[in-house]
């Protein structure tokens, strides 16, 4: 995140095979920097990754189906929808434990490091950039840093 930090996160890649695919994807273009966290709203969620700072993110030629089973714990990132099914690169970060949540929402990350840099985001905060860490042969996981 611009002049606040790095947060580490790590891709549940077993729990959301697609979501994790078109995250990369779009990391790996460059899709998400320079993107805003327009949306903060305290003790829930940051929202961002849009071009437009708002809830539409034409960078994704298709919607997303849903990825329902994870848990919307403090610090877990998930995809922002529009109803069933309708989910884009939008993502979003949840500040506190969201378990109303779940079983509407895919979550596909989850924090490792940078708790305290998620707790300093403002809207308007800007993601530096997006770097993907593919794990070692037979880790499972693939990392990467925001």
């Amino acid at each position: 995140m611009r002049g606040l930090g790095t947060i580490r996160i790590r891709l549940l890649t077993e729990d959301a095979p697609a979501t994790v695919h078109t995250f990369v994807t779009l990391a790996e273009r460059g899709d998400f920097n320079g993107r805003t966290l327009h949306r903060v709203v305290s003790s829930f969620v940051l929202q961002g990754g849009s071009p437009g700072a708002d809830e539409y993110d034409p960078a994704t030629s298709s919607f997303m189906r849903d990825e329902i089973g994870g848990s919307h714990r403090r610090g877990t990132f998930g995809i922002s929808t529009r109803g069933r099914d309708t989910g884009d690169g939008q993502m979003f970060i949840n500040l506190v434990d969201n378990v109303r949540l779940d079983n509407d929402y895919t979550v596909f990350a989850e924090t490792i490091s940078g708790l305290d840099v998620i707790d300093r985001i403002q809207e308007g905060n800007v993601i530096e950039s997006i770097t993907i860490q593919r794990a070692s042969a037979g880790a499972g996981r693939s990392g990467a840093r925001r």
